[in-house]
């Protein structure tokens, strides 16, 4: 067993996030009375990674992102709705969705039977994650689950994997791996913290940063080839 602990991102790695958002979005709109059209998922979808950015940068807080993405969103399209309340709509129905990434939810499910350690680590809103986390039952396959919104940081600072290690009892870092979707937050903090990474690359993005991950996958299923 080359890696005891396997630490997983949420969002784009294992949940399906955009259909997810997409869904919750879409619902809103119509709640709202703004009929949902592409543009409108296409314009709020730059808007969120811009936020997040942001927040991952410690430019703004948690709860700055709660409202400047849906201000910024009416201002884009020309409508207005209060932000926070409908910022807070979206939230719940997103909290409430279970879709999952191909093969995701089998991969976790083998590595759990394989004695693995697994730790869900991701960048989110604790009154989405949480939720999502349970509805979907992927909480079982986790020793150790971190969510930003409720440490007071996210990845990729250090302080985010120095609090992951703590809940793990410090393993040693030659034994832990990250896997992930974002070469920012995921791959970049696995590095910066010294452990070994596996870039989750569904689409073959060409990498262009300075983050070069240990390993790259495009499939799921290839992590077996690595850990087992």
């Amino acid at each position: 067993m080359r890696y005891s602990w396997i630490l997983f991102d949420a969002d784009d790695t294992l949940f399906d996030f955009k259909r997810s958002a997409r869904y919750a979005l879409g619902q809103t709109l119509v709640d709202f009375h703004i009929t949902p059209t592409e543009a409108h998922f296409q314009v709020y979808e730059g808007i969120n990674h811009e936020a997040w950015l942001a927040f991952e940068r410690q430019e703004i807080t948690a709860t700055d992102l709660r409202r400047v993405r849906f201000e910024r969103f009416m201002d884009a399209i020309g409508e207005y709705r209060e932000p926070v309340e409908m910022n807070a709509h979206y939230l719940q129905l997103l909290s409430q969705t279970r879709f999952m990434l191909n093969g995701a939810v089998e991969l976790v499910a083998t590595l759990k039977s394989k004695h693995y350690k697994m730790g869900l680590i991701t960048n989110g809103l604790h009154e989405v994650q949480r939720p999502r986390i349970s509805f979907a039952e992927m909480d079982k396959y986790f020793d150790v689950i971190v969510v930003s919104d409720e440490i007071g940081v996210s990845k990729p600072h250090k302080g985010f994997f120095e609090h992951s290690f703590e809940q793990m009892g410090y393993p040693e870092k030659s034994e832990v791996i990250v896997v992930g979707d974002s070469l920012n937050s995921d791959i970049k903090g696995g590095i910066n913290y010294g452990v070994d990474t596996c870039w989750y690359n569904p689409k073959g993005t060409s990498n262009l940063t300075e983050h070069q991950p240990t390993f790259q996958i495009q499939r799921l299923e290839e992590l077996y080839t690595i850990v087992l």
